[in-house]
């Protein structure tokens, strides 16, 4: 009786020692990280303008890379304009604006993973995770999706464009932060096996 009460209290001693330092390095991570993305949440919001400008070059060069046309950019006082075309000339130029951007959709993503890092129990480095992942969902939809509005356009002219924009666009958006979403709580919620050896962090 008294070697498996001594068993018992080793086994504990074993356990409450390999928690603590684990422990401390989770809570750090997330004071660290925490105030990061609720920041990169404001700066998505304050800084949209800039964000958008970004973004639209980067469509700029899936356009002229995947499609092989001639872009032109203009930064415009309320939204960047993109302009495609042959040598021929350009077409109706595209406006991003805030609406049709990605950074609107990223930003709740960075607020609640700000406030998951520093007032939950979950793992920092889970998070992260799940944030980067649904953050380039969303990104590289959005490029998918402004790169088919300038291909339908070019092909298919004004038609192309409100098919494009209005019905496939939208509707490609609307997917991707369902899905977005929907992945970044599995990634957020799922607990790894364990040999039973470690506790979870």
């Amino acid at each position: 009786m008294t070697t498996e009460t001594s068993s018992l209290a080793g086994s504990s001693s074993w356990t409450t020692s390999r928690r603590g330092p684990v422990a401390g390095r989770t809570t750090v991570l997330g004071r660290l990280f925490g105030p990061v993305l609720l920041g990169t949440s404001g700066m998505l919001v304050a800084g949209e303008h800039f964000y958008r400008h970004q973004e639209i070059t980067a469509a700029a060069w899936l356009v002229e890379n995947l499609l092989g046309l001639r872009t032109m950019l203009l930064a415009g006082p309320s939204a960047p304009v993109l302009y495609a075309g042959t040598d021929a000339g350009f077409q109706r130029g595209i406006a991003l604006t805030a609406g049709c951007s990605s950074a609107m959709l990223m930003a709740p993503f960075a607020l609640l993973t700000g406030l998951l890092l520093l007032f939950s129990t979950r793992r920092p480095v889970r998070l992260l995770l799940a944030f980067a992942v649904a953050a380039a969902m969303l990104l590289a939809t959005n490029l998918g999706r402004l790169t088919l509005i300038v291909a339908m356009q070019h092909h298919l002219g004004e038609e192309g464009f409100g098919w494009a924009h209005v019905l496939f666009g939208s509707v490609l958006m609307m997917a991707a932060a369902l899905a977005a979403f929907l992945l970044y709580l599995h990634i957020v919620a799922h607990h790894p096996a364990h040999d039973g050896k470690e506790p979870e962090q």
